[in-house]
């Protein structure tokens, strides 16, 4: 056994090791990740995207590489190990080839490669290229048998995640600190999004705040005025015939001009009109594809059933964030001087401090236990709770819930 024999023995195991460390390291960074760092301009970054956007020729290169140096070192151990003990030899090198292999160049590299997986990726990316570019034909080849091969076995490549494994992942990530409360909850919100009906998240037709379109703006400039929306649809004969959408900074120019007395469907832009039916996921995409913030909701009749916004659709995905700025400025929201909206996890003590009312909820402490109370049966939009002075009804229901309320002052009667 000559020294150049150990050398090149050691070598090979060393390389086996790096091959090892290789697949551990750069197979275990995501495409978010690897985009991450490109965009940070680190060394190498480019490269290892570059390898990365095709992960089976990757591994199939780094498996030829490492199989080759094992087999390798296999080989020259054995003539080693014969040279030295004769027919024994073959299992004496059999027995220190494992050790060393499965320690050094599987174990060790592994989890050395596992704890530095960035920095080793980045250090790796041009060599592993150049390698992939050396060994294409070879690499071409077994990709195909691999391929032709998984087809006859049937086997799915890159099969996704089903949506409850999905949900226990984000479940998970909450319990172990990975996500904090808030997105978990917003990733859950996301899984829940395609499955809401838009009848949930609209605002109903008796809700909607609508403008005759052959009133002239100077008429209806009081309204606008006094109500707290940006947009209003305006009908023409009837309620049903909803002819546009008018926009409150329109309106805006049209006083500028000295235009007041303009009708208001000359003011109005065209309805964007959808069926119930509608997906709301699609609907997003038609909001943002068509530049539009409202829509209006139509049966398969063509009869009005609501109204949806934007917002309403993104409150079903960050609703905390919504539901927070709601806290700040408010759970109540003025509508005309007897009149307010209200959100259903309104505190009943914060509504009879805002509003000057006497609401004894006694053990319910949001409005919305307390009119699901009063109601005894599942709330309907219309719904409406009369007690002294006051009425509730119901303006709003999500998931058969009371999501918001209006509530109406009158005056004592002597």
């Amino acid at each position: 056994m000559s020294l150049y024999q150990i050398i090149i023995l050691g070598v090979l195991v060393v390389l086996s090791g790096v091959f090892s460390g290789m697949e551990t390291a750069v197979m275990s960074l995501n495409e978010a990740k690897v985009r991450a760092l490109v965009k940070q301009k680190k060394r190498g970054s480019k490269a290892l995207y570059r390898v990365k956007k095709n992960t089976h020729k990757l591994l199939i290169t780094i498996l030829i590489g490492n199989n080759l140096v094992n087999i390798g070192s296999a080989s020259l151990a054995t003539v080693v190990f014969t040279e030295l003990f004769g027919s024994a030899g073959l299992g004496i090198a059999t027995g220190v080839m494992t050790f060393l292999i499965l320690l050094f160049g599987e174990i060790t590299p592994k989890t050395f490669a596992s704890q530095n997986a960035e920095k080793i990726s980045l250090i790796v990316a041009r060599p592993l290229e150049l390698l992939s570019i050396i060994l294409s034909p070879v690499v071409f080849l077994f990709e195909l048998i691999s391929r032709f091969v998984s087809k006859i076995l049937g086997s799915k490549e890159g099969e996704d995640l089903s949506e409850e494994e999905l949900r226990t992942v984000v479940t998970m990530g909450a319990r172990g600190g990975i996500l904090n409360k808030e997105a978990a909850k917003m990733m859950h919100n996301v899984l829940e999004f395609k499955e809401t009906k838009l009848s949930e998240i609209m605002t109903p037709k008796i809700g909607m705040k609508l403008i005759d379109g052959n009133k002239n703006l100077r008429k209806i400039l009081p309204f606008v005025i006094k109500t707290p929306y940006s947009r209003y649809p305006v009908y023409l004969k009837n309620k049903d015939n909803i002819i546009g959408i008018l926009d409150v900074d329109d309106v805006l120019r049209f006083v500028k001009n000295n235009k007041l007395d303009s009708l208001v469907r000359r003011a109005a832009k065209p309805p964007f009109i959808v069926n119930e039916n509608k997906e709301i996921a699609k609907l997003l995409t038609e909001f943002d594809a068509k530049d539009q913030e409202m829509a209006i909701v139509v049966d398969d009749k063509n009869k009005v059933k609501g109204l949806v916004t934007i917002v309403d659709l993104l409150e079903e995905i960050v609703g905390d964030i919504f539901e927070e700025k709601h806290h700040v400025t408010g759970y109540i929201r003025k509508v005309s001087k007897n009149k307010s909206e209200v959100d259903a996890d309104a505190p009943i003590v914060n509504i009879n401090k805002e509003l000057g009312l006497k609401i004894r909820g006694g053990k319910y402490e949001t409005i919305e236990d307390f009119v699901e109370y009063k109601l005894k049966k599942p709330p309907k939009v219309g719904d409406r709770i009369r007690l002294k002075n006051v009425s509730i009804e119901v303006y709003k229901v999500k998931n058969s819930h009371v999501h918001s309320v209006k509530i109406i002052k009158y005056k004592s009667k002597k």
